[in-house]
Order: C-alpha cells, then sequence, then structure tokens
C-alpha cells in the first residue's frame, strides 16, 4: 500500500519542527540550583547556581535575569489553643513575579572566557522575599529563557500572624453569658429596665459643687452711669414742663400784674 502525497508531507513537516524544537533547546543551554534549600541568615538567603550556554559568549560579563514567582508562602500563626506560634503552609497562585537583573561573569582571573560558571548571588525581606516556595526561571536580557524552572525553599521565620479568636471576660461576675436569641429569662445585668437606687450620695464619681460662683456680669456693668440716668419731673400740679422753674420765668408773669396795677392807680387820682 502506497502513502499519499499528503501524509508524507505531514511526517516531513512534523520531524522538522521537532528537530527544531530540539536544536533550540540545546542553543539556549541550562541551568541548575546547588542546593534547592536556603537558610535565611540575618534577613538574607545565600543562593548558589551553575550556569551552562551552548558556547562562550563573546563578552565574559552577560547580563541575566533571574525570574520568582512565589507558589506556597510560609505563615507563622497564633492560633486558639496553642501558646507558641504555628507554621501555616499557604498555597499562592497568581502571584506577580520578582525579576533580579545580575550581572554574570564568565571568565576567570586570566580574563578567559567559558561557556559555563558558578555564580552566587542573595536575597533580602527588603526586596520583599519571605519565607516560603518560589518557581524560580533564568533568562537572558533579550528574554530568552534558559534551562526549565527550578523550585527554591526559603527557609526562615516569618512575622507572626495573630488569628486567633475575640476571647471576652468570663470570669467577670457583672457580665453573663445570653443564652438563646431572646435573652429569655438568662439576660445579662446590663439589660435589666430597672435602675439603681441613688444611696451613695457624693460617692466617688459625682460631681458637687464647691467655692462661690462669679457672676456672668461683673460689678462694675451693674453701676449706672451719667448717660443712663432719666431726669424726672418733680411733683406739682402737672403744668409744669420739665425741668425747675427759674426766677427769670417769675419775673415774666409778674410784669403784666404790676403794669395792670399802675394803670388803675393813675385812673383814680385823674378822678
Amino acid at each position: 500500500m502506497r502513502s499519499s502525497p499528503v501524509r508524507l508531507l505531514l511526517v516531513a513537516v512534523l520531524a522538522t519542527l521537532v528537530s527544531l524544537v530540539t536544536t533550540a533547546d540545546a542553543a539556549v543551554g541550562s541551568w541548575q540550583l546547588k542546593s534547592r534549600e536556603a537558610q535565611e541568615v540575618s534577613g538574607a538567603w545565600h543562593i548558589y547556581a551553575k550556569i551552562e550556554l551552548p558556547k562562550a559568549p563573546l563578552t565574559a560579563h552577560q547580563t541575566m535575569r533571574f525570574v520568582f514567582t512565589k507558589t506556597m508562602v510560609y505563615e507563622r500563626s497564633l492560633i486558639d489553643g496553642h501558646a507558641e506560634p504555628v507554621i501555616n503552609r499557604q498555597s499562592l497562585t497568581g502571584q506577580s513575579p520578582s525579576t533580579e537583573s545580575l550581572d554574570v561573569n564568565f571568565s576567570d582571573a586570566t580574563g578567559k572566557i567559558f561557556k559555563g560558571t558558578n555564580f552566587d548571588f542573595g536575597l533580602t525581606r527588603v526586596r520583599g522575599y519571605e519565607a516560603g516556595e518560589y518557581s524560580v526561571e533564568l533568562r537572558t536580557s533579550d528574554n530568552t529563557i534558559i534551562g526549565g524552572k527550578q523550585t527554591l525553599i526559603l527557609k526562615g521565620d516569618n512575622p507572626v500572624v495573630d488569628r486567633r479568636s475575640m476571647a471576652f471576660n468570663a470570669k467577670d461576675p457583672k457580665v453573663k453569658k445570653i443564652e438563646g436569641y431572646d435573652a429569655g429569662s438568662n439576660q445579662a445585668m446590663n439589660d435589666s429596665n430597672e435602675l439603681p437606687a441613688n444611696n451613695n450620695a457624693g460617692a466617688p464619681g459625682e460631681v458637687t459643687p464647691t467655692g462661690t460662683a462669679t457672676g456672668f456680669v461683673p460689678k462694675e456693668g451693674l453701676q449706672e452711669t451719667e448717660e443712663e440716668k432719666i431726669k424726672t419731673k418733680p411733683g406739682g400740679c402737672g403744668c409744669e414742663t420739665v425741668g425747675a422753674r427759674s426766677p427769670a420765668s417769675a419775673l415774666v408773669l409778674f410784669l403784666p400784674i404790676a403794669a395792670a396795677g399802675v394803670v388803675s392807680y393813675r385812673r383814680r387820682r385823674r378822678a
């Protein structure tokens, strides 16, 4: 049975793709962690790695990007029933990766360049790292992936998180537990409708006035000034105007009477 041309073409394409993928993987090299676990020392972790390139680079110093993605955090929690913190391993997903761009040297002391090198660097809490597990990926400066992903475990003591439930002081005799949703007969003392009698007059906490209170208006403000005094007319028949009668006004009233007397006196002498 003869194979169709279409089938032969598909086989050739698949073989070419497999060859290209294999060549690409071999071209980017490989890398690995010397130890998958690192112990924290003074807030930092020391990481050791071995990097192998397909061939020696043109320059000794190459920029490599270590990409860390947190997959699990080791939380130290205070929980009910335990006096000491317990370790709670929390699995994480969808975390934003942290990138460390580092200068890797592929030469020795004489300046000779090699295709492989041993490299070490440090991770600190200041940079946002904490005890837990990370997925690590190595890339070149142009974002080409080298080798496969590695799993790194950072050991240490993370800050303690208090996850205990709130505890009320049940030993206090003034506080009672309410049983049921409608309180019933076992209601707390604070829910009583009766008010306590005030038998302790002057007890602590009660305010008692002492001393002499100062008036709101000062003493000077209560004294009447000259401008505020109201003039009143003196007692009399009510035919006088406001104010006392002066001697000049009395003389004016007496002049017509005196004139009438003089005229009457002259008429009698003529008669």
